[in-house]
């Protein structure tokens, strides 16, 4: 597929409406040295400086979006692709926080059991576990915490 180019569209219009580079600045309010810029290709108008030269230039919006449709499909799905590889990050405070808790939990359970602090033998072995879960969860949640905060 064929189709024009911002920077000879905008030199044609610029030529058509009879004026000099200057002159469109002037009138744009946009630098000369941009416009430079633009018709040579160097730089494509985007935002506010788009929208100067087309309304000085009695044209749509539009006027300057020539890329054809199959380009501009691919360059979103492009962008899609490109934002969601950025968005997959691994959780390492989640899992540091998660491993450490559980880890110092398991510590503390075993000490329990060592200095025989609870009275019923059978259970020394339980209260290590639970122990290992619930700072293993306290990790969990202060991990999630930070990995937010840090977002």
């Amino acid at each position: 597929m064929t189709y024009i180019n911002t920077h000879v569209r905008l030199k044609e219009l610029r030529e058509h409406k009879g004026l000099s580079q200057e002159e469109l600045s002037e009138k744009t309010g946009v630098s000369l040295r941009t416009i430079q810029r633009i018709e040579s290709g160097e730089s494509v108008p985007r935002g506010s400086t788009l929208r100067h030269i087309t309304s000085s230039l009695d044209v749509e919006p539009d006027y300057f979006n020539t890329t054809p449709l199959e380009a501009k499909t691919d360059a979103v799905r492009l962008d899609a692709s490109e934002r969601q590889r950025n968005t997959i990050k691994f959780p390492w405070y989640l899992l540091g926080f998660t491993f450490i808790g559980g880890a110092l939990g398991f510590l503390l359970g075993v000490l329990i059991r060592i200095m025989h602090f609870v009275p019923d033998k059978g259970h020394e072995g339980m209260l290590a576990f639970a122990i290992t879960i619930l700072f293993g969860a306290i990790g969990l949640v202060t991990g999630n915490y930070i990995e937010k905060k840090n977002k």
